[in-house]
This record gives structure tokens, sequence and C-alpha cells, in this order.
């Protein structure tokens, strides 16, 4: 029987020592004294007694605590081990049993370690875990061209063209590591290198042109998903990856000083950049605010939980649903979109360079400006929010004018 409800939650003072408030099923919320409030199951499968973390409160609420302890139970009940006990890697490779999974789990370790980009990291470990799953349980040693190629080719034929290339590259890359680890002799992806050609990457589609530019900005007022249309037009007024739109958090920005400083974990170049906030962008953060829903990401998916972020495509969803297929803009696209009439509006290219986190390759004079520019990057964010309000402005009344005539 249920013993918890959201009133109990809500009045929770300070502990004094390790807390455990029950619900029932197994389920319950331990309480530190630190504050931190733990959602945990305990649970028996093939008669030992395991626990396992579900979630934080409030990020997770008691009903999700719920719906999470219940969907547990129905694995168990399955014979599903919920939580299986990991392998011992280093064991394994020790007893000279090391498979393709076990060389993955070192690599991306080694990876984690040299502090890459989140979406580098994010990127390798759906390649290499579930992309190149067939090849997890095979040992290292004994793979292979002929065994590597089919997961390739079912990537390819699934018409993921440029996934299959990068797959490929991913998986040479784990068999040059297991080489210089002396767990494996040869790296099979070498004589593969020819099966797939070599991907021609698209310049990102992007409308550059004023007037065109104006009626994509109709148009975007027009998608209902308020967290993906805010998240957009963000993109249209700040002009920043779309990754570091999707991974923005509320401590990130300081809406009083009117800077978003991007985290170098986040940046693609790997440095913390710092992007003015113009009124229009501050007027979309805080609108933003009361949908987030008092979690840290800013941009939460609305079909998951609240400390989700919207989807890496539902940007690019939301620009085809409103008329913009992915060969007419993208998301990125706007970033070619800001550069090119700002550009052709007589802004200085450094600045611009500069509000684009390009980096410059002399470090002296990146540190030097980042300090120089910051004043004309503020005077130009707000100059580009002004002029997407111009732009916008005219194509209504274009819109107006065709209709009455």
């Amino acid at each position: 029987m249920n013993a918890l409800n959201s009133l109990i939650l809500k009045k929770l003072k300070p502990v004094s020592k390790l807390t455990k408030l029950t619900d029932g099923g197994g389920l319950h919320l331990l309480v530190t004294p630190a504050g931190k409030k733990t959602w945990r199951i305990d649970y028996r499968i093939n008669g030992e007694r395991r626990a396992k973390n579900l979630g934080i409160y409030p990020d997770m609420g008691l009903a999700e605590a719920r719906v999470e302890r219940d969907r547990l139970k129905g694995d168990l009940a399955r014979g599903k081990d919920p939580e299986p006990k990991k392998r011992n890697v280093e064991a394994a490779i020790s007893a000279g049993r090391a498979t393709f999974r076990d060389m993955v789990s070192l690599y991306l370790t080694a990876l984690e370690k040299k502090n890459p980009a989140v979406q580098t990291l994010q990127k390798n470990v759906w390649l290499l875990e579930t992309l190149a799953a067939p090849l997890h349980d095979m040992p290292i040693a004994d793979i292979r061209a002929r065994d590597v190629l089919p997961v390739i080719e079912a990537v390819a034929d699934s018409g993921r063209r440029e996934s299959a290339v990068r797959l490929r590259s991913r998986i040479a890359a784990v068999f040059d590591f297991a080489i210089v680890r002396d767990e494996a002799e040869i790296n099979p992806v070498t004589s593969l290198k020819k099966v797939l050609p070599k991907v021609e990457v698209e310049s990102t589609a992007a409308i550059t042109d004023e007037k065109a530019f104006g009626k994509l900005l109709v148009a975007l007022e027009t998608y209902g998903d308020r967290s993906v249309r805010h998240a957009l037009k963000l993109q249209s007024l700040c002009y920043c990856r779309p990754v570091e739109t999707r991974l923005a958090r509320w401590s990130d920005v300081d809406l009083k000083e009117r800077v978003w400083t991007i985290p170098k974990e986040v940046a693609k170049m790997r440095r913390e950049h710092l992007v003015p906030l113009s009124r229009q962008a501050v007027e979309i953060f805080e609108a933003q605010r009361e949908i987030s829903g008092g979690g840290e990401i800013i941009f939460p998916n609305r079909y998951r939980r609240k400390h989700a972020m919207i989807s890496e495509n539902a940007m690019n969803y939301a620009l085809d649903k409103v008329g913009y297929g992915k060969g007419t803009h993208t998301a990125h696209g706007f970033r070619s979109s800001a550069s090119t009439i700002l550009n052709e509006r007589g802004w200085r290219y450094d600045v611009i360079e500069a509000s684009l986190a390009h980096v410059d390759s002399n470090a002296v004079r990146r540190v030097y400006n980042r300090a120089l520019y910051w004043k004309e990057r503020v005077e130009m964010a707000q100059a580009w929010a002004d002029l997407c309000d111009e732009l916008r402005q005219r194509a209504r009344r274009q819109v107006e004018v065709a209709a009455i005539i």
C-alpha cells in the first residue's frame, strides 16, 4: 500500500541522519542530512537482495517514481535483471577473453578522460554501443573484415550512409586501441575503406536573403510546441550551435547582466563562449522559465521528464513542419543566415567571427579579442535582434497586402 503523497514530500524538513521514507512495493525515498533526496527500490532476483536508484526528487516526482517501480517489477516478473552486474573488463582481458565490447568500454573510458565535447562523446557511445552491437560478444582478436562488413552495410542500407561511414571509422579506432594494448594483431577495418565511398558533406542549408529570412521568422510563430518554438527563436537571435541551445541550463544564463555562458564542456571548440543577450532574447528566456517547470533544463522535452532536453532532431522537425525542410533551412543554418546578413550589413568580420565562436589560431590574439570585441558584440546582438523584428514585420505586411489584393 502506498504510504507517501505529494503533501508529505512538500513538507519534508531537514534531517539529522540518513532517513528512509517508504512508499510501497519496495519503493522508498532516501533523504540525507545534506538534503539530497533519492528514489530507490529494493528487490530480489535469484534470491539475492538488490537496490537500484531511480532518480532524484523533485526532478523525479512521486508519480514518476511509482511508474518506474512498476516497470521494474514487470521486468522482474519476466525474469529480466533490471541492473545486471557489470562485467569485469580487466579480468576478462587478463584471462585472454577480451571481447569487442570490452575494448569499446576501455576505449570510451579513455576518450572521456580527454574531456571531449558532450556531443562528441554521445556520438561515439551511440555508434559503438548501439550500432556496433552485433560485434560486442565476439573475441576482439578473432574479428575479421567479413564480420564487420555486414554491420556497416546494414546501417548504410537503412539510408544512414553518413552514420555508416562514421561507424566504420569508430570501429577502426577501437581496433587501433586494441592493437596498442596488444589485444589484437590486425585492424580488419583497413580493408573496408573502399567499401563505402567517402560521404560528401553538404553545406548546411540556410536562408541568407533578408526578405526570405523574414518569411521564415513569421513561419516559426506558427509551430505549436512552445519549448521548440522558443528554441528556434533563440537560434535566430543568438545563432549558437543547436546542441548548445538544447543543452542550455538556467545556471548558464544571467538575465540581469544579459549574458549566456556556454560551458567549455558543451562548446564545440572546447572553450567557454559568452553570448550577449538582446532584449528580445531575454524575453524568450523569461517566457521559457514557466514552461521549464522549475527544472534545470531550459528547453525540456514535453514528452519526457522535465530534466530531459528537447530531442536532437526537434528543431529541424519543426522547421520541416512549417515548410522549411532539410534542403531549405536547418537549425544550424541560422548561423549562416546571421553571418551572411551581418557581413552584408557592414558589421566587422572579426566581430562576427567572435560571435560565432570561431577560433583565432593565435592564442594571444584570441584572449585579447574576447575583451576587445565584447562591447561591439553587445551592440551587434541588439542590432541583429531589432533587424529580425523588422524583417518579420515586413514579411507580415507583405502577406497582408497580398491578401487584400
